[in-house]
């Protein structure tokens, strides 16, 4: 079984950690949207080979928030966990994808979730989570992006996924012009019009705080950037991203 070590929220939380602000806090917020966090359950009864047996105590690892409010506490790496506990403690943790993480502090109505609670840190707060929440994630697409760019899987993989009608996101520029809505889009490589989309509500602000997010599907985008003359499509753009043109997603 491989262990969970998520390096890219744990980088997020530093970097918030070493310079606490909006870009940073959204960085934290955008790197939950996929992956794997652990919580806390040492002292609870152990699991058996099928999972834990009926009438077993599940105690998940709880702290306060800046304002003494509740908040549940998420791990990055089991070390991270150990470091909560007296040397030598038998702990144990719980893997859960970071969305469900996310859930569970929603429907437990906790102010807060503190990642990495032994420092660095971060406490993302409940507005925020809604946020997240709220809107559309498409996880598979995500991963698909940084395991392209980290050379786990190749360009047609992510290519396969966005002909799929999964959630796709538009980040809607309010403020430019008055009284005028538009599309962020940038250049492709070879310099034609490109249609900035996401696959999430964080990497939409954490591209622009200022802009509003309209959810949608890939589908439904794809038809947006044929209708309006783009050649193409600029996935997360503030990375891991790709280019894809609608040639590649028409062939």
């Amino acid at each position: 079984m491989k262990l969970v070590d998520n390096t890219i929220v744990r980088a997020a939380v530093a970097s918030f950690a070493a310079q606490p602000n909006q870009a940073t806090a959204l960085e934290v917020l955008r790197s939950c949207m996929f992956g794997d966090l652990l919580l806390d359950t040492t002292g609870s009864d152990a699991p058996t080979s099928t999972g834990f047996a009926p009438g077993a105590r599940l105690q998940i690892g709880r702290g306060t928030g800046p304002d003494g409010k509740g908040a549940l506490l998420a791990f990055t790496r089991n070390e991270e966990i150990a470091r909560l506990h007296p040397p030598g403690t038998a702990t144990m943790s719980l893997v859960n994808p970071a969305t469900d993480v996310l859930e569970l502090a929603k429907s437990q109505q906790d102010a807060w979730l503190y990642i990495d609670p032994a420092g660095p840190t971060c406490a993302v707060s409940a507005a925020e989570i809604d946020f997240a929440l709220r809107n559309p994630n498409n996880e598979a697409l995500k991963t698909a992006t940084v395991d392209f760019n980290a050379g786990r899987i190749d360009r047609q993989a992510v290519l396969d996924l966005l002909r799929q009608d999964g959630p796709l996101l538009l980040g809607v520029d309010e403020t430019s012009q008055p009284g005028k809505v538009g599309f962020r889009a940038t250049g492709m490589p070879d310099g034609s019009p490109g249609l900035f989309a996401f696959t999430s509500a964080p990497e939409v602000v954490a591209h622009n705080v200022a802009d509003a997010v309209m959810a949608s599907t890939t589908e439904k985008v794809i038809e947006i950037a044929r209708d309006q003359g783009y050649s193409g499509l600029v996935i997360n753009p503030r990375g891991p991203y790709l280019a894809v043109t609608l040639a590649e997603l028409n062939a």
